[in-house]
């Protein structure tokens, strides 16, 4: 995020204030940028053995939201109005937001002394979600204003759900915002977790897992399009510049927010049902036991296939168990990593309760609004479980 967020004094601004130098901050873009991030939360979870197997519940919200942005849409942004006749090609840009309740049914068991497998069966209950995608967005600069022409799609299911509309300088109405009305289920679908180990040795043990497969089918919802022609004012560069203070940063993005919705004209076109994937991800790994139930040394690869493309990440890991009830563990990703993507994990399990915490992406810089600046991603585990039987 540090190519997005800057210092400024003792406060953080984005990249459109008039302090941080356009050449630098498009240097350091590529030609397709993407933010992902997810939000996993379990509210209720219970497990048990029967026989040789093990069951689990649980109830969980899942949410997950994107961005993939070309070069080109920040360059028209940070450069604001150019000389007349200045032109802008921007091509797939697309911003993605989902959430789901996901309840789940899991069960294992070895089937010898080397294999084991299992699996979870969820049935996912959805709270909404929402795509905006343009295909291909021209913009001219004409007597200080941009001429926009845009092709694109728009689809937003949220139970209650409904549009609030401007009108464009020719009298023409498009989606300028939402509203809902109620509360309710907004679509259904299913998944499915598949998982198995092999003790290959006494010491080395491999595993593999697919997590998340499955789809969720949404109701009828908001279908717009964009496919016409309107003027643009162009971005507010000097965001709030004049005011005594300066602005937050969440102030920063909701007018860049703004801004963008208003460069998006979608024009509403009646109602769509549709069907969208989950975000899987493909575990492979394997742990060498160095010293008996103290110290292990572990290996996994991890695929997260998000959209448009997958993302790999592989890290090593060690675990140290010096007593019965507490473990420490210390991994670090090195595909991604810029050595910043080291991990701590901690966990205690004295007498009748089970703590753990722990991050495989620790945070090593953050701003004074506590943004992580120079991390290429965050995550963090905490929770407790209480044993009801021995």
């Amino acid at each position: 995020l540090d190519q997005l967020v800057y210092p400024k004094g003792d406060e953080t601004v984005l990249f459109l204030d008039s302090s941080v130098d356009a050449d630098d901050f498009l240097n350091g873009l590529k030609t397709d940028n993407r933010i992902y991030t997810g939000l996993a939360t379990q509210f209720l979870g219970a497990g048990w053995y029967s026989d040789q197997g093990f069951w689990s519940v649980d109830l969980s919200l899942r949410a997950n939201a994107g961005l993939s942005a070309p070069k080109s849409l920040f360059e028209l942004m940070k450069r604001g109005n150019g000389a007349e006749g200045t032109t802008y090609d921007i091509r797939n840009l697309k911003s993605t937001a989902e959430s789901y309740v996901e309840a789940g049914v899991g069960y294992s068991r070895p089937i010898n002394d080397k294999l084991t497998v299992g699996g979870k069966l969820k049935l996912l209950l959805g709270v909404g979600s929402a795509e905006a995608q343009i295909d291909q967005l021209h913009a001219v600069m004409n007597a200080g204003q941009w001429n926009i022409t845009s092709q694109g799609t728009l689809h937003a299911s949220v139970k209650g759900l409904k549009t609030e509309e401007k009108l464009d300088k020719e009298g023409r109405p498009y989606i300028s915002g939402f509203d809902v009305d109620g509360a309710g289920i907004a679509g259904y679908g299913a998944g499915v977790d598949l998982g198995a180990s092999y003790r290959l040795t006494n010491k080395l043990t491999l595993s593999a897992a697919l997590l998340d497969f499955g789809f969720i089918n949404w109701g009828k919802g908001v279908y717009g399009v964009a496919n016409g022609n309107f003027e643009f004012d162009g971005f507010d560069l000097a965001i709030n510049e004049s005011a005594p203070d300066q602005p937050s940063l969440s102030d920063q993005f909701d007018s860049m927010i703004d801004d963008l919705e208003a460069l998006t004209h979608f024009r509403e076109q009646g109602q769509k049902k549709r069907t969208t994937r989950l975000r899987s991800t493909l575990n492979v790994g394997g742990e060498y036991e160095l010293l008996k139930d103290k110290l292990t040394f572990g290996l996994l690869s991890s695929t997260r296939f998000y959209q448009p493309k997958a993302y790999t990440e592989l890290t090593l890991s060690t675990s140290y168990r010096p007593i019965k009830w507490f473990e420490a563990a210390l991994s670090y990703s090195f595909i991604h990593s810029q050595f910043q993507t080291y991990g701590l994990a901690l966990n205690f399990s004295p007498c009748w309760i089970n703590f753990f915490v722990g991050s495989d992406y620790m945070l090593t810089k953050v701003s004074s609004e506590f943004v992580p600046v120079k991390s290429t991603a965050a995550d963090f585990y905490l929770g407790i479980s209480v044993p009801l039987s021995h």
